[in-house]
């Protein structure tokens, strides 16, 4: 979403309200492959308990093994629904940047991401290897499940 640090989407998650709340917006990376994004922070209740990004590219690596989508919740504020909320709630600010649907992976191990993706009606595509090459080998990452968004 564009339209500077005052932008918000707010949505029901669980019993809480979730609120996206835009952070900035991240500048590509040629050297590295990244595209540039525009992140949020995700509010409950008026505390920031994690954050979403939109990677606004659709690059190969992206789709492979990247994913346009990435998020995370702090560890005590898990199993409340909030990182599907704010999933939903960026549905709408991906399609007002000409998606149509999105490609958003996990480490396979990551069950509360894929319940996650499961609930917003992503479809699970394939589990691929990560390249050798890349930020996610590195990290450790080996395998990626890839599900596809439509939005």
């Amino acid at each position: 979403m564009t339209g500077g640090p005052t932008s918000r989407r707010s949505g029901r998650g669980c019993d809480r309200v979730v609120e996206l709340r835009w952070s900035g917006r991240s500048d590509a990376d040629p050297v590295r492959g990244w595209v540039p994004s525009e992140d949020f922070a995700i509010v409950a209740a008026g505390v920031v308990v994690g954050a979403i990004v939109l990677r606004l590219g659709d690059t190969e690596a992206l789709r492979r093994y990247g994913g346009q989508v990435g998020y995370r919740v702090a560890p005590e504020q898990q199993r409340r629904g909030y990182a599907t909320a704010a999933l939903r709630l960026l549905m709408p600010i991906a399609v007002s940047h000409g998606f149509a649907a999105l490609w958003i992976t996990c480490r396979p191990e990551n069950v509360a991401s894929r319940r996650v993706l499961d609930k917003v009606g992503a479809r699970f595509v394939e589990l691929v290897e990560t390249p050798a090459d890349s930020d996610l080998f590195a990290r450790g990452d080996r395998r990626m499940c890839r599900y596809l968004l439509d939005l």
